[in-house]
């Protein structure tokens, strides 16, 4: 049975997730920002014949993420709801999303990794800082030229995303510069902040100066300023030169995390 949350139900989430949020990341961000105010969230649980809960799903503008701390989700339920929505794109751990598979023909599967920083292994660039509202629109240019990071969203719509989330304190930018030139050598970002947490995104360095080190220093430096702050970091990565970043600045596998999507 899946039943639609109430402002009564959040604790109920929130207790049934615990400390494991690493695997559950979006509906516990959302979750904690929206609460169930926002028109575009919605939080649904599903219980056992028992009454006992096996998942919970989330949806935030068409997306839907699962999250079952047991595994134990009814999959053709979930199957069937997913089918009713006509859902273009889901997430979950990737043993979830094997499982879900067979029950949604016409899905392509991605799989990648969730990783939690668990030491800072690799050196800060003193040189990094936190870019500035002024400074948007110049990092927003190199993100969306990038054909695996920025360039299926565009521009504009990538410059509001990352206005607002600054605006809300939401996100923050590292940048390197060329002492030269002045120009931007690389990007780390946070796509999402809480107080007890942050997600990575946009870790990018120019066409010019890759090979040489430029994004460990320039994340660790972001990692490090996020950690003085207390915060448990986590990313997203998929291609294998991520992970090699990735793991080389501290981060350690907590899951393979997997993408159903559909034109």
């Amino acid at each position: 049975m899946i039943i639609q949350c109430k402002d009564e139900d959040i604790e109920t989430v929130f207790d049934y997730i615990g400390e494991d949020y690493g695997k559950c990341l979006y509906i516990f961000i959302d979750l904690k920002k929206f609460g169930l105010d926002d028109e575009n969230f919605d939080v649904w649980i599903q219980y056992s014949e028992e009454g006992s809960i096996c998942a919970i799903i989330s949806e935030y503008f068409g997306g839907i993420q699962i999250y079952s701390r047991e595994e134990n989700l009814l999959l053709e339920e979930i199957a069937d709801f997913i089918k009713e929505k006509d859902t273009h794109v889901l997430f979950a751990i990737k043993p979830i999303i094997d499982r879900l598979k067979p029950f949604l023909p016409g899905y392509e599967q991605e799989t990648g990794t969730v990783g939690e920083l668990m030491e800072l292994k690799y050196p800060p660039n003193p040189k990094a800082y936190s870019a500035p509202m002024e400074e948007l629109a110049e990092i927003v240019r190199i993100v969306a030229d990038d054909e695996g990071i920025g360039k299926p969203y565009g521009y504009d719509s990538l410059y509001e995303q990352y206005t607002q989330r600054k605006e809300e304190n939401f996100g923050r930018n590292f940048v390197l510069r060329d002492e030269e030139s002045n120009d931007i050598i690389c990007h780390a970002g946070t796509y999402a902040e809480l107080p007890e947490l942050a997600v990575i995104g946009g870790v990018i360095t120019a066409p010019a100066y890759r090979g040489k080190g430029f994004s460990k220093e320039t994340l660790s430096s972001l990692c490090e300023d996020l950690l003085n702050e207390n915060k448990r970091i986590f990313s997203f990565f998929y291609i294998p030169s991520a992970e090699h970043m990735h793991y080389g600045v501290g981060f350690e596998k907590i899951e393979d995390w997997s993408k159903l999507f559909k034109d």
